[in-house]
């Protein structure tokens, strides 16, 4: 039987960067990352994609820090994906986790305006019209609203994410919404996110995944699956 094949498409936190309160940083090893536990977990029947990048926002270019100085880097996701998507064919799921980066001051993006970015998004990987190149059906989508922005990291950096956790706690529900209107699925991370305060990352600087939330992410997303693909996977656990 031929594997199925999921790519995981988000920021820092897909990419496993380890949360730090000085630079330079170093990324999670891959049996510590989320994207790791999850392809350990689906087992040889999948193979799992990997697509993190620190910095990146669903359609703009952030224009503070030394990532997002690098030429090229892809920080667009919506400039970056249909490369992304073509290069990495046939896809049976992808998964997205995007937002947290879009609440940066300098862009100014209300939580509507990161919904309807993802919503875009969703769009392009469902729609994208490759059938005149290539004879792979379009990939199911699930959608996840990042961790909540809570006191650590507004103290740690709270002029670069002004009103960020207001904007963080109503992402879950217009992301719900907007999975909803535009066929995708959805999962809320924070919902999966204990220790305190719930809901948040727990790395040091508020912001980033310890080892103990990728691991509970990646359970969540194992099951999120579970619903989406219930043939064939009933022996996965």
């Amino acid at each position: 039987m031929e594997r199925k094949r999921l790519l995981c498409f988000g920021d820092s936190n897909t990419y496993g960067w380890m949360g730090s309160l000085s630079a330079p940083t170093r990324r999670y090893p891959s049996h510590i990352r989320w994207t790791g536990r999850l392809a350990a977990s689906l087992g040889d029947d999948w193979e799992v994609v990997e697509e993190g990048l620190g910095g990146r926002t669903l359609k703009d270019r952030s224009t503070d820090g030394r990532v997002a100085a690098l030429p090229g880097a892809g920080l667009s996701a919506m400039d970056y994906m249909p490369a992304c998507l073509l290069s990495h064919l046939p896809l049976d799921a992808v998964v997205i986790m995007l937002g947290s980066n879009d609440m940066k001051s300098v862009l100014n993006h209300s939580a509507e305006d990161i919904a309807d970015a993802m919503a875009d998004l969703v769009d392009m990987v469902r729609l994208l019209p490759w059938e005149g190149m290539l004879d792979y059906p379009h990939p199911q989508v699930l959608i996840i609203s990042p961790p909540l922005i809570g006191e650590r990291k507004m103290m740690l950096a709270g002029e670069r994410y002004v009103d960020a956790p207001r904007k963080s706690r109503m992402l879950a529900g217009l992301y719900r919404n907007a999975a909803a209107r535009h066929g995708a699925f959805f999962l809320d991370a924070a919902s999966v996110l204990a220790g305190n305060p719930a809901g948040e990352a727990h790395g040091p600087d508020g912001m980033h995944l310890n080892e103990k939330d990728h691991a509970a992410l990646a359970n969540a997303v194992l099951e999120a699956l579970q619903k989406m693909f219930p043939v064939g996977m009933n022996r996965i656990c």
